[in-house]
């Protein structure tokens, strides 16, 4: 990470495979996408190398959904901030990491994200 924009600014949340998002990339659209954290600002997803020519830094992701009954549900624009993984050769079952940067929240939605987020970094997930 190079840049100051490249740093990540919010302290991120390690969750399980029970969270995910859900988001249009191009016209395709894309279901339970799992999210290996989650922060005020953004989070990282996994998804499959076939896909990850879509997955360009500053794609824009629309409609943008968290998926799991803790977290609210307005739809978010995002933007891909970087991509770990993938080659052209890559097996279709590889997976590609996606670092993705929240873009337009509402108010209270960002309440909400806020906090969730400050709740979980004082006690333990399970």
């Amino acid at each position: 990470m190079s840049t100051y924009s490249d740093r990540r600014d919010t302290r991120r949340i390690i969750v399980g495979p029970e969270f995910g998002i859900s988001f249009t990339l191009k016209g395709h659209g894309y279901q339970d996408v799992r999210i290996t954290n989650l922060s005020v600002g953004g989070c990282f997803a996994l998804v499959g190398a076939r896909d990850a020519r879509l997955f360009e830094r500053g794609a824009v992701l629309e409609n943008m959904v968290l998926m799991h009954p803790e977290l609210p549900k307005a739809p978010i624009i995002a933007a891909v901030s970087y991509v770990l993984g993938g080659r052209p050769s890559a097996d279709p079952l590889e997976m590609v990491g996606i670092g993705i940067q929240f873009l337009s929240v509402d108010d209270d939605t960002q309440r909400a994200l806020d906090v969730w987020v400050t709740a979980a970094s004082v006690a333990p997930r399970e």
